[in-house]
């Protein structure tokens, strides 16, 4: 079976199921703690600290139901959880009013500032799912005041996802991704986008239908997190100022695809903004682009009830994101990467979708794997038996451009292009050597109505028996996707300085090639350099490539070949503890052969041949 045509049964129903975007939920606070020795706050006047608070006080708390325009609903102290995590305590408050005794605390009022006698203290952070009256957490405003303490810096990078002890580094999990997916792809999907967004804990609301690809194979509590909200497009004739109330959204894709997280505003001061009572990504410093946004209603529902959304402007840029809310500037502005997409019909038509994609280095590869499904369902269809043909370049700040070109084949052939850009932007991210720039992502699908996967059913030499410098012909024996047997040739040539012996050609399509490349000798880069030569070197899989393979009493030392050793070097080297860890190596590849029929292929075969003495006349 193709590695990307890894069966998909199963997978169709939860698809359709995503296609709709599931509302989420407030969830249970974080038990980690993020602020343990944080100085305490000189609160204003007109501010209420949690030690002023007590069981039935009441008051009130604002928030965007509809429109633009905050509205006022009650709130009444239930009491205060303290030190629920070191040095801060939270407010459990009944809130009431604006339909909430029905719809619960809705997803969205995240940020929602609360005022008891009249002074602020402090965001609507959390609630559960499935209560039968809208109970809330309260971060208190001492704790969101420390974000205004704190200096911008440079967006994180890196992953959130942690690696069990053992397991292969994120950079050589994501290169092993891209060539074997393993054969439940809604499975792959999910380990990929969960390193990306495992740590996302708090409640948020994410818009539009790309958000599916990222709920696949996701707990109950991350699909609540992963929901629609702000998704389409507001009116921005009127956009208002932000103000406390006021509904916001980090936006994470803009342009013909809208995604964003959206929040509450709970204090502007000075032209800053603090917002949502709750951690983003729980990163510190970054750069996202702060909109307004526009409440189009609630959805009440029995888990979560949520806020139907369109993304306004743009009108500033968030730079803080703690376990207490975000902090934002009115005015300041986010580095954005663009990308486009343009789709190539069955039908022959073109559409171009522009997109910009918020410059998050630990979520890179979900904001660009999620564009690229959706433009193909939104400009053809992206279920269903097609083929699919993916070229383009990923461009990056003082480096080549990595080229983007493979072939996808079969059932939902969308998926799997964007499972693997996800891998391949994430072994980018991963890289140990130097945080990697994307300037911009340019890409092309080009659709079929019907699946062409050539099956590769036997391949043979025209010799076995062959001497050092001659070429030899593989004939592959072929059978089209429902169609008829034919045959096609590859010219491999044996090294001139290879000695007698034996020679093994493995010999199939490129994705196959590529990751019995990395099987019999792993590299391992000592550079970024070395990464991107790596990324590089990939073969599409319409490739029919060979190579040639020795016997070798060498060693692999930190990644690299050392395959002709005398034993008294492999010894000394192996004993060494200031090489690494050294392991043997059986079989050295000495040469490569490959040429494109334009077809996605499948299959790979083992050839053994005999180098006899002498060269060829």
């Amino acid at each position: 079976m193709s590695r990307f045509a890894s069966s998909l049964a199963g997978f169709f129903g939860v698809w359709l199921l995503l296609q709709a975007a599931a509302p989420i939920h407030a969830q249970e606070p974080l038990a980690a703690s993020r602020t343990e020795g944080a100085p305490a706050v000189d609160l204003d006047g007109d501010e209420i600290g949690v030690d002023e608070v007590s069981r039935g006080q009441t008051g009130y708390g604002l928030s965007v139901f509809a429109g633009s325009e905050p509205e006022r609903f009650g709130v009444e102290v239930v009491g205060v959880l303290r030190e629920m995590d070191p040095g801060t305590s939270f407010i459990v408050a009944r809130l009431s009013g604006k339909g909430l005794e029905e719809s619960g605390v809705v997803a969205g009022m995240s940020g929602s500032p609360v005022y008891i006698d009249d002074r602020l203290a402090g965001a609507v952070a959390y609630s559960w799912a499935f209560t039968s009256e809208a109970l809330a957490l309260i971060t208190p405003i001492a704790a969101m005041r420390q974000l205004s303490t704190l200096d911008p810096g440079e967006a994180a990078g890196g992953s959130l996802g942690l690696s069990a002890p053992g397991a292969p580094a994120p950079f050589e999990r994501s290169v092993r991704q891209m060539l074997e997916p393993p054969e439940d792809v809604a499975e792959a999907v999910r380990e990929v986008v969960a390193e990306q967004l495992g740590a996302l804990l708090a409640p948020a609301d994410w818009g539009g239908r790309g958000a599916s690809i990222a709920t696949l194979g996701f707990g109950e509590p991350v699909r609540r997190m992963l929901a629609a909200a702000p998704a389409g497009r507001a009116e921005t004739s009127d956009a208002p100022e932000l103000g406390a109330g006021s509904a916001v959204a980090g936006v994470l894709i803009d342009g013909d695809l809208k995604l964003a997280v959206g929040g509450t505003v709970t204090r502007v001061e000075d032209g800053e903004v603090l917002a949502m009572g709750h951690p983003y990504l729980g990163v510190g410093p970054l750069g996202v682009p702060m909109a307004t946004v526009e409440v189009v209603g609630v959805v009440a529902r029995l888990n979560s009830s949520t806020r139907l959304s369109n993304i306004g402007p743009v009108v500033g840029a968030f730079d803080q994101d703690r376990f207490a809310g975000l902090r934002g500037t009115l005015g300041a502005e986010a580095r954005t990467i663009p990308m486009t997409i343009d789709v190539e019909t069955p039908n022959g038509e073109s559409r171009r979708f522009d997109l910009r994609l918020a410059d998050l280095p630990i979520m890179l590869p979900s904001l660009v794997g999620i564009p690229t499904m959706q433009a193909l369902d939104s400009a053809s269809y992206g279920a269903g038996e097609s083929s699919l043909d993916m070229t383009g370049t990923l461009r990056l700040r003082g480096h080549a451009d990595v080229p983007l070109r493979q072939v996808f084949d079969g059932s939902n052939p969308g998926i799997r292009a964007a499972f693997y850009l996800i891998a391949l932007v994430g072994a980018l991210v991963h890289s140990d050597y130097e945080a990697v720039e994307v300037e911009g992502i340019d890409l092309t699908l080009t659709q079929g109505h019907a699946p062409r996967t050539i099956t590769i059913e036997r391949a043979q030499a025209s010799s076995t028996r062959v001497r050092a410098g001659d070429t030899v012909q593989v004939v592959f024996d072929l059978r089209r996707h429902r169609g008829d047997r034919f045959q096609e040739t590859l010219d491999v040539v044996v090294p001139e300085d290879r000695r007698p012996g034996r020679y093994y050609l493995f010999v199939g399509d490129g994705v196959s090639i590529d990751a019995a490349r990395l099987q019999l000798q792993p590299s391992k880069a000592s550079s970024l350099e070395d990464e991107l030569k790596l990324l590089r070197s990939f073969k599409s899989q319409s490739r029919l490539a060979a190579l040639g393979v020795v016997p070798a009493r060498g060693l692999i030392v930190q990644g690299r070949p050392m395959p002709d050793l005398p034993a008294t070097v492999r010894s000394i080297w192996q004993a060494s503890p200031l090489q690494g860890e050294p392991r043997a190596l059986n079989l050295a590849i000495v040469s490569e052969d490959a040429r494109d029929l334009g077809t996605p292929l499948d299959g790979l075969f083992r050839i053994d041949l005999q180098i006899l003495p002498g060269t060829t006349p």
